[in-house]
């Protein structure tokens, strides 16, 4: 580099700060110039208006390209036949065993066909004969019986429901797998496949129930109760963990009549949706509401999920 070439790039440098994502940078230091010697891979210090941090910039001289040809022999990276048996493709349908952080199936994508027969069959479960939440006056019983739940699961007996509240806040499948003998990840995916659909279309069934009648939360018909954990952002009534829950178990049932264990999956889908209410976000009659719901919905459901049904009760036989 010349001097005049130096003097030139030190008085660009000496310029207005130049803004980066709207942070004033200005240049301080520039090594090897002010030398006059030619500066090695040049290296520019510069800092920031709202820190002291040092920011280097190296390889300012972007000609010195010609090492850009080497880039083949990277790794090795033109051996690419090698890349993890990429190309033995055809394991690709064992994705359905992935086992997921939130006690789910990872296999399985937005269930459009379903819902898509969800929305066509609408007019068949928008309406039905669901009974309208209690009037707030006659909640009194229920709230004296949130408040000793509420107490009960503080103590040391019910640490085991604590842990279950939490990790039943997202769709959790174990809760479910468990009576039938199984888990999440394992040898059953089709049946993950089934559950995860039939939260996914109790969920949207339910939300709209729940906007029809637009049900308090408990804490906010008494602000005595201290919910265990946050309130959902929409209304109470009816339960969708109940709902969800009792769905799953009948759909099951239905599908795998001979399974041992669906008496069990029944027990456990209630104590799913009680734990809603020792959790202090629902009273017993938004979990009665779900039961109710599920019943109503199901020959609707069914219909829809013949063929996933079907799939789910290959695998148990």
């Amino acid at each position: 580099m010349s001097e005049d070439s130096s003097t030139a790039l030190k008085a660009q440098l000496a310029g207005p700060p130049i803004v980066v994502h709207g942070q004033g940078i200005h240049f301080t230091d520039v090594i090897g110039l002010s030398s006059g010697q030619r500066p090695e891979p040049q290296q520019v210090s510069v800092q920031s208006a709202r820190s002291v941090t040092q920011i280097a910039l190296t390889r300012l001289n972007r000609d010195n390209r010609d090492n850009r040809d080497n880039r083949d022999n990277r790794d090795n990276r033109d051996n690419r036949d090698n890349r993890d048996n990429r190309d033995n493709r055809d394991n690709r349908d064992n994705r359905d065993n992935r086992d997921s952080k939130s006690g789910g199936s990872t296999h399985i994508l937005a269930p459009w066909r379903e819902r898509e027969a969800l929305h066509q069959r609408i007019d068949e479960w928008r309406d039905l004969p669901v009974p309208p939440p209690l009037p707030v006056a006659q909640l009194t019983q229920e709230i004296v019986e949130l408040h000793r739940k509420q107490a009960q699961l503080a103590t040391d007996a019910e640490a085991g429901r604590r842990a279950e509240i939490l990790r039943e806040r997202a769709l959790e499948l174990s809760a479910y797998l468990e009576p039938l003998g199984t888990e999440p990840g394992g040898r059953h995916p089709a049946t993950e496949h089934l559950l995860i659909v039939v939260a996914a279309m109790c969920e949207e069934v339910g939300l709209r129930y729940k906007a029809r009648f637009g049900a308090l939360r408990p804490n906010q018909v008494d602000p005595q109760l201290r919910p265990f954990i946050k309130n959902p952002s929409h209304s109470s009534y009816p339960s969708n963990h109940a709902f969800q829950s009792y769905t799953i178990a009948h759909i099951f049932s239905r599908a795998v009549p001979e399974h041992p264990g669906n008496p069990m999956l029944f027990d456990r889908c209630a104590r799913v949706a009680e734990n809603r209410e020792y959790a202090g976000v629902h009273f017993a009659s938004d979990s009665e509401a779900g039961k109710t719901l599920a019943r109503l919905f199901l020959p609707i459901l069914e219909d829809i999920l013949a063929d996933l049904m079907n799939r789910a009760a290959a695998e148990w036989r």
